[in-house]
């Protein structure tokens, strides 16, 4: 049996499966800096769900696969192996102008060439988990706003 449907019909209909795969506020989410698309990459159940320039998570993990750091100072080319893991809480779509300006202090940063995890900016201590964080599409990246 075929169900035809017409283009009013379809657009409503994509237009609900749409917002519904938005909807992931409270979802627990992988984010990582997408270097092709100069913003962060949101995953849910290992898909790209969403590009932001801003993010707010809780309850926030922050992880380095071995595998793929050791490969960066390999073959010194990046790849995607660091992620910052929790709770989405809130976010702002890809392009956005009107993201939060950052704050001065408590800056997260990752570099695999020098580093083997994130690390807390002004002291270089290894950082593992937050209670919230920040990720500005900015100069910094990353601020933990509770620890």
């Amino acid at each position: 049996m075929k169900i035809i449907i017409n283009e009013n019909q379809y657009k409503k209909l994509f237009e609900i499966v749409t917002n519904e795969e938005k909807n992931f506020i409270g979802k627990k989410v992988m984010v990582y800096r997408n270097l092709h698309k100069d913003t962060f990459s949101i995953q849910y159940k290992s898909r790209i769900v969403l590009y932001a320039d801003y993010v707010k998570l809780n309850d926030v993990e922050f992880r380095v696969r071995p595998g793929g750091n050791e490969k960066v100072g390999r073959e010194k080319k990046k790849n995607v192996h660091a992620f910052v893991i929790g709770n989405l809480e809130d976010y702002r779509e890809y392009p956005c102008e009107n993201i939060p300006s950052e704050p001065n202090d408590n800056i997260v940063t990752y570099d695999p060439y020098k580093y083997k995890s994130f690390v807390i900016k002004s002291t270089n201590e290894p950082i593992y988990n937050a209670s919230e964080v920040e990720m500005i599409n900015s100069k910094n990246k990353i601020f933990i706003t509770k620890l």
